[in-house]
């Protein structure tokens, strides 16, 4: 009957350690991968969502998605109370996927923005829609504003697309 030596033993546990540590590093990596993949379906998935929404419940004529009585965009606003709220811990375990969809919406919210300053040349900070006299930051930040067809930048970033 053969005998294995010492020697041989111990070459088997470095072997064996060595697999060891390789399968710790590869589960870790795919935990890693996994957590990454959730992130960007979450991201994802609420923007998609909020398209999807958006598209069922806007106002046909004008693109208007708003609080209604007001004129401020229910996808800015979901957008931020998603990020406010997890960034406040909030939601304890969950405050990293209510964040991932609060940047998803508001991910979605700046390109429709910004797919309209693009089409139109005019900002505005409701998504798919100009407003008569408001020019490039309405009149959601108190600043004086050009009106409509006067904001230079706008103008010049729209003639460089």
């Amino acid at each position: 009957m053969p005998f294995i030596s010492d020697t041989q033993i111990q070459r088997l546990q470095g072997s064996y350690a060595t697999m060891q540590n390789k399968m710790e590093r590869i589960k870790k990596k795919a935990e890693e991968k996994t957590g990454e993949i959730k992130q960007v379906a979450e991201v994802v998935g609420a923007a998609s969502a909020m398209g999807l929404i958006r598209g069922k419940m806007e106002d046909k004529n004008t693109g208007a998605f708003n609080i209604p009585g007001t004129s401020i965009d229910i996808e800015l606003v979901a957008a931020l109370a998603l990020i406010g709220t997890s960034m406040l811990d909030l939601f304890g375990k969950f405050d990293e996927d209510v964040l991932n969809a609060g940047s998803g919406i508001m991910a979605h919210f700046a390109g429709q923005i910004f797919r309209h300053w693009g089409k139109t040349g005019q900002f505005a900070l409701i998504a798919g829609q100009q407003f008569p006299g408001q020019g490039a930051w309405g009149s959601y930040s108190g600043l004086p504003h050009a009106g409509v067809g006067q904001d230079q930048l706008a103008r010049a970033l729209a003639g460089v697309v």
